[in-house]
């Protein structure tokens, strides 16, 4: 198995179940054409873990490579990827009514995004396999995520982006010098299509996630650290943004892997968040239905890291996970993603608008009964406000001569 990790077994599809083993041309089934997922021997992980050991190493994304693919350290690419802070917000836990409210912040990750963790895992698994050249698209975060370690791998990459993405994320973009090609698409198929064609005709790797087994991986190590800083016990609730629901998905595989390892018995409720205007996964779970079809436009949302019409796969696998948790896949307005990120703001965190909505989730949840006052909520805020710096309403910046009497009167006029 291209000497991945020994706790690996193969990569099991969603659809028909059968067991594969890895490969640089493996991507999705090859019987059924469904999504692959990573499966360990936990039994065998359960007898050589030691927590103590896991603690003393590097609070990164590798701490945890029992339950990843790569094990050997020489393979893994590092740019300080994971160990996002969980921090507590007492003033939002006020707003969004509830006894205690975390933020997980991954607006601190190497590029500013929830995408380092993923692609540190799947690029490094990529490398050892031999892969050269990579392929992604993306509204901007994943995008700039796979140019850096792709960078720092040695790899070669193709980047596509929506037309409409964010300037300020192209502009990052520009500084890894890689191919960056803009898409105009109107329903999420076509791109999907593109990048199937692009992988039999160009010989490339494609990193999109859950098309790619290996991206929602690192995500498991959400519940991980999370655990961690709860002082070992899980949260009552835990909220993702859902692009496609790598997270969500591999956030929930990490809370049942510590379970089957003995470090937890309680699970959380995971939830999942889509702006209104394009939330067809969430129109699907009101509707009691295992997988999404089209709806919306994700042109109409400021929460473009999370925009899309319908995820790849359906959205299958985060339907999945709300169902199994007893959590919820939440619609979310954009008065309310911009009443959050203020509220975030207040305390200190900066978030993009996709992040946002978590929080918002949060209160929305509250005031529906889904969450009670008295539990405990995570929020994962996936990337810093610094990705859509122009979005927030911009608030007058009087100018003045360096007087303390001009200081003194704008003082006067805002107080």
């Amino acid at each position: 198995m291209f000497n991945l990790s020994p706790y690996l077994t193969g990569l099991a599809c969603d659809d028909c179940g059968q067991l594969w083993s890895p490969g640089p041309a493996l991507l999705t089934c090859p019987s059924c054409g469904g999504l692959l997922d990573a499966k360990y021997d936990l039994d065998v992980i359960r007898q050589v873990l030691d927590l103590d050991s896991i603690l003393k190493r590097k609070a990164d994304v590798w701490r945890w490579k029992e339950f990843l693919p790569v094990h050997d350290e020489a393979d893994m690419v590092r740019i300080g990827s994971g160990g996002s802070p969980l921090i507590r917000c007492r003033r939002l836990a006020h707003w969004a009514g509830v006894k205690e409210l975390w933020v997980k912040y991954e607006g601190m990750q190497p590029t500013a995004s929830l995408k380092d963790r993923s692609f540190a895992v799947a690029v490094s698994t990529a490398k050892r396999m031999g892969v050269r050249q990579a392929i992604t698209y993306s509204s901007g975060n994943a995008a700039i995520s796979l140019a850096a370690h792709a960078a720092h791998a040695g790899l070669t990459c193709l980047i596509l982006v929506n037309a409409w993405a964010d300037p300020a994320k192209l502009g990052v973009l520009n500084q890894f010098s890689w191919p960056i090609v803009k898409i105009d698409w109107t329903d999420f198929t076509e791109v999907e299509s593109l990048l199937a064609k692009a992988v039999e005709e160009l010989g490339v790797y494609s990193f999109v996630n859950f098309q790619n087994p290996w991206r929602h991986e690192a995500y498991q190590t959400y519940a991980f650290e999370n655990w961690i800083d709860l002082d070992r016990q899980a949260p009552d609730h835990e909220i993702h943004p859902i692009g496609t629901g790598g997270g969500i998905f591999g956030s929930w595989k990490g809370w049942n892997a510590l379970r089957s390892v003995g470090y937890t018995s309680r699970l959380p409720h995971l939830h999942g968040t889509q702006p209104a205007v394009a939330s067809a996964v969430a129109t699907a779970f009101d509707a009691g239905l295992r997988e999404a079809t089209p709806g919306g436009d994700p042109r109409n949302t400021i929460a473009e890291a999370i925009a899309n019409n319908i995820p790849l796969g359906k959205g299958k696998r985060p339907l999945k996970v709300a169902y199994e948790s007893g959590g919820s896949i939440q619609a979310i307005s954009e008065e309310a993603i911009m009443e959050a990120l203020y509220k975030l703001g207040e305390e200190g965190i900066c978030a993009e608008p996709a992040g946002s909505t978590t929080v918002a989730a949060a209160r929305q949840m509250v005031q529906h009964g889904i969450i009670k006052s008295s539990e405990v909520v995570v929020c994962t805020v996936t990337a810093s406000g610094y990705k859509q710096p122009y979005v927030a309403t911009a608030r007058p910046m009087p100018t003045i001569h360096p007087t303390i009497d001009e200081l003194k009167k704008v003082l006067q006029r805002n107080g």
